[in-house]
């Protein structure tokens, strides 16, 4: 199961988008993924409806402290608890890179809220830069060509 998902995660240097949606791999799954990041491209991790609790939310949210690609991280409908969610929202939140994290509304509370803002903002961000450096690079080309 999530382990050999963990071996193809070390072995694929190329991959970038996880979608494990519905595979019920729980903590020791998260937790054999979460140990292949360090070393991985991936940039979006979907792992709801996945059984994980706030034991694999703690060892995700160590992974995501030190990871430096993943940019999107889906969590919705796993039984991660506020705690949980806290834990891996702050680590997204000092990772620099993601900005975005999908949770429950259930888990959401003014902490919470307050750091999912941070990053809803760091998308924003992103965003106008990747606007402003396609509109220069288009800008570039079209003067290049005169």
């Amino acid at each position: 199961g999530a382990i050999s998902i963990s071996e193809v995660i070390m072995g694929n240097s190329s991959l970038e988008n996880l979608w494990m949606w519905n595979n019920q791999i729980g903590d020791d799954g998260i937790s054999a993924i979460a140990g292949a990041l360090g070393n991985s491209k991936i940039s979006v991790l979907g792992v709801g409806w996945c059984g994980i609790t706030l034991t694999g939310a703690r060892v995700l949210a160590a992974a995501l402290s030190s990871n430096h690609t993943i940019r999107r991280l889906d969590l919705c409908d796993n039984p991660i608890t506020v705690e949980g969610v806290l834990l891996i929202v702050t680590a997204a939140v000092h990772n620099t890179v993601c900005h975005e994290v999908r949770i429950d509304d259930e888990y959401e509370n003014d902490e919470v809220k307050m750091m999912m803002n941070i990053l809803e903002e760091r998308m924003r961000r992103d965003k106008q830069k990747v606007a402003i450096e396609t509109g220069k690079a288009a800008n570039d080309c079209h003067h290049g060509n005169h």
